[in-house]
């Protein structure tokens, strides 16, 4: 015990700054755990603790986060899910520290790219939610680590890198566009082939099976049941049918209010008196998101630059310098810490999740919850921070300047594109909301230090 004692000590001076920040992150979190007990529910959480409980594959997301939820012992208390997911967020730090040291960056940028994930009030807030945002996180992290710790991943971290992209695509399927990430990745590092089939097999195996499990309960094949029906909210609001061939049965997904009259893109997915969705007729066999997904795809091809417009429009407000809230956006109070425990989930339900757990209610501390909505207030990770990190990566990944031969460019090009290609297709499939942005702050910050590293000459350590 004294050696591995004496070993944190050695560590611990050796990486001032990290540790500082480490700490702190840790103090935050505490305060954190403490100031809403025993977790911070949404209207989502729900869903995952019912399929956590019957183990079954959910039409609206993967089974992946309830399958976390059912391994944690819960039947200590619901407190259990935020501690674990807090001790994530750290974790993510650690591992985000380790490989940058690894890769040459110098200590005090690697532990200013840590320091959002620790530090961040949003990241905070989602790590106290029983939401899938933590573990998402970590599984990705993981990823990138495997595949950039050696210069040439042999087959086991290959495979791991499979594995945990796996993972995180059942956790959300937001993930997908990840893999082709990871590959490209392999093939810039020039690993031999082997690693590509090695991790694209432990890629496959494991999603092919969920797909087969999910026919299985509900009858087709596919990892969510929801997606055409997230696609129709997200062209309904500027969907014109004039001089497009619509099938009749798809007329009554036609908007006939104009633009600035349309329900918003929440109300056109989940308001049963108000979407069209709900006004399908659907012949024998036909499933209503297969109807609307074909039908959205119909008014992408008719209005591509419409579409365009406005998926670009909100990957870029995911940028902005402050955490503002448009008309029509999911209200950006839900990542925010309120001085009084929130409820998300009209109070009868949101009581009855409490009640199964052995909760007679939910708690939030009067000093520390307002402390947090105030250091919430003012430490986050901006916008334009990000958009300069992102800038960074992209630079270092091209091989501009001195990047060209510094051995940083696949790593740079990994963090980067990971973030995007988690954060812009969850816009471009659904709505933006600021929920869907955090991840940015996990891997944008290390491919910023990534690359102002490269563009400094630093050669990636042998």
């Amino acid at each position: 015990m004294r050696a591995r004692a004496a070993r944190v000590r050695e560590l611990a001076a050796a990486h001032p700054v990290f540790t500082g920040l480490l700490l702190a992150g840790l103090a935050l979190r505490v305060v954190t755990f403490l100031a809403y007990r025993p977790a911070l529910i949404s209207n989502d959480s729900r869903t995952y603790i019912d399929r956590a409980h019957d183990l079954q594959p959910g039409q609206v997301r993967p089974a992946g986060y309830p399958v976390f939820l059912n391994v944690l012992p819960t039947e200590w208390g619901l407190a259990v899910v935020p501690a674990v997911q807090h001790l994530f967020g750290l974790l993510i730090a650690v591992i985000l520290y380790a490989l940058l040291i690894r890769l040459g960056v110098p200590k005090l940028w690697s532990a200013l790219a840590a320091a959002p994930v620790l530090l961040d009030g949003y990241q905070l807030n989602i790590e106290q939610y029983v939401l899938s945002e933590a573990l998402f996180e970590l599984l990705l992290v993981g990823a990138c680590a495997a595949l950039l710790w050696w210069r040439r991943p042999g087959p086991g971290p290959a495979a791991l890198a499979g594995l945990l992209v796996a993972g995180a695509l059942l956790t959300r399927v937001s993930a997908l566009a990840v893999v082709a990430v990871a590959v490209l990745a392999l093939v810039f590092v020039r690993a031999h082939w082997t690693r590509v089939v090695v991790m694209t097999a432990a890629f496959l195996v494991p999603v092919l099976a969920y797909v087969l499990w999910f026919n299985s309960t509900h009858g087709y094949y596919a990892l969510n049941g929801y997606g055409g029906l997230f696609l129709y909210g997200r062209v309904a609001p500027f969907a014109d049918c004039d001089g497009l061939d619509v099938p009749p049965q798809q007329r009554v997904l036609c908007p006939t209010e104009p633009p600035s009259e349309r329900p918003t893109i929440g109300e056109y997915m989940w308001v049963n008196d108000i979407s069209p969705l709900y006004d399908l007729e659907l012949e024998e066999g036909q499933r209503r998101q297969e109807v609307a997904g074909e039908f959205a795809r119909r008014i992408i091809l008719h209005q591509p630059l419409d579409y365009a417009k406005v998926v670009a429009e909100d990957v870029l407000f995911g940028f902005s310098p402050t955490k503002r809230q448009r008309t029509g956006d999911w209200p950006v109070a839900r990542w925010q810490f309120q001085d009084r425990l929130p409820d998300y989930y009209h109070e009868p339900e949101t009581t009855e999740i409490l009640n199964a757990h052995g909760y007679e209610r939910g708690v939030s501390d009067g000093t520390l919850a307002p402390f947090l909505r105030t250091y919430q207030r003012y430490v986050f990770t901006t916008g334009p921070l990000l958009a300069i990190a992102l800038l960074l990566g992209v630079i270092a990944a091209l091989g501009i300047g001195r990047a060209r031969d510094s051995g940083l460019r696949t790593a740079a090009f990994l963090f980067t594109f990971v973030g995007l290609a988690i954060y812009v297709p969850s816009v471009a499939a659904s709505q933006f909301s600021w929920r869907y942005q955090l991840p940015l702050l996990v891997f944008l910050p290390p491919a910023g230090a990534l690359g102002l590293a490269a563009l400094r000459g630093v050669k990636r350590r042998a």
